[in-house]
């Protein structure tokens, strides 16, 4: 088995890092953190362009017709950049909950960037309620639609600026969509499995910027005559860094794996993968802003955008507890004992 990406994976990668290098700097993410709604239009727009928002959509619903490897790649990269705005709602939630659904019409305008969307669990944390033009609701027995004229949104505090979230109020009873179960982790539930696998995806962006630009510093901040790097505590913590970023990588892709090639143990690895990612990404950025020392503490270095990114996603999609309990159930060891 190659564990490696194709040669058409990592072209993609390539572009994907060479174009958000060039949109999504410490300003663009910064002009969205302190926004009304944490939006930021005109990225969203051009991620649109580029096929982006269904990039792992079949072609016959207007999609590139990838997979969830390559979606995987794309949000790696928009993790590593801290991108903000809601492709990971509109494309990593929304459409794959459309897609299990048979929604084919509500698919094409949230491809071509034209609607933003996203999915409420619980009407009363919803990510990016506050710019969302459509909602795929997953409470009781039936999934449905509503459009943003359909529901109140009320914004709600949040630890990052760029990924919010609301409550929402539903005014009317919306369209029926088809069983919510389709979005809830049952033993075979490919559309949460994906938007996990994505979710960690992104998670892995995070941690491998923490890495590097923790590495660059303890190389050249100096203590003592000497640089920080060559001291062994702080050696033990960059590789400890180092072993969660590489071991999420693994999870998250492996995951990604399973589900584009429809493994029976796709389940199985999206959980774990979110079980590991969720807490090595809040532990590797945490050690980012501790070993840059005062420095790391204050609203001008970056390190506090990606923490409060992985912050926030420990509870997008249930945390690392519930994962390590579903592992656990689904794991064919204990399940076929």
């Amino acid at each position: 088995m190659d564990f490696r990406l194709d040669t058409d994976q990592r072209a993609l990668q390539s572009a994907a890092r060479d174009f958000l290098t060039k949109e999504v700097s410490s300003t663009v993410v910064r002009t969205a953190f302190d926004s009304p709604d944490g939006d930021s239009p005109e990225l969203h727009k051009k991620m649109a362009e580029l096929g982006w928002l269904g990039l792992a959509v079949d072609e016959s619903l207007g999609g590139v017709g990838y997979g969830p490897i390559e979606q995987a790649v794309v949000c790696e990269q928009l993790g590593y950049h801290c991108a903000p705005g809601p492709f990971f709602s509109t494309a990593c939630l929304a459409v794959p909950a459309l897609v299990a659904l048979g929604a084919d019409d509500l698919i094409a305008p949230l491809i071509d960037g034209t609607k933003r969307a996203t999915v409420a669990w619980n009407l009363a944390s919803v990510v990016d309620a506050q710019i969302a033009d459509g909602f795929v609701v997953a409470g009781g027995d039936t999934a449905r639609w509503f459009d943003r004229s359909e529901v109140d949104v009320t914004p709600q505090p949040s630890v990052d600026g760029t990924r919010r979230t609301g409550s929402i109020e539903l005014k009317s009873s919306g369209r029926e969509l088809g069983p919510s179960a389709e979005l809830h982790y049952g033993d075979e539930a490919r559309a949460v499995d994906l938007q996990a696998a994505y979710l960690c995806a992104e998670l892995v962006g995070l941690m491998q910027w923490a890495l590097d630009t923790t590495v660059q510093y303890v190389k050249d901040r100096e203590a003592f005559g000497r640089p920080i790097g060559v001291f062994q505590a702080v050696q033990h913590k960059c590789a400890d860094m180092l072993v969660h970023t590489e071991s999420s990588r693994s999870a998250a892709y492996y995951a990604a794996y399973a589900l584009a090639n429809g493994l029976p143990d796709a389940a199985f690895a999206a959980s774990v993968a979110m079980a590991y990612c969720l807490d090595a990404a809040h532990s590797v950025t945490g050690e980012c802003i501790q070993l840059h020392g005062g420095i790391g503490f204050t609203w001008e270095h970056d390190a506090h955008l990606y923490f409060k990114r992985a912050t926030t996603n420990r509870v997008l999609l249930l945390d690392s507890e519930y994962h390590r309990d579903r592992a656990l159930r689904l794991d064919p060891a204990f399940r076929d004992a």
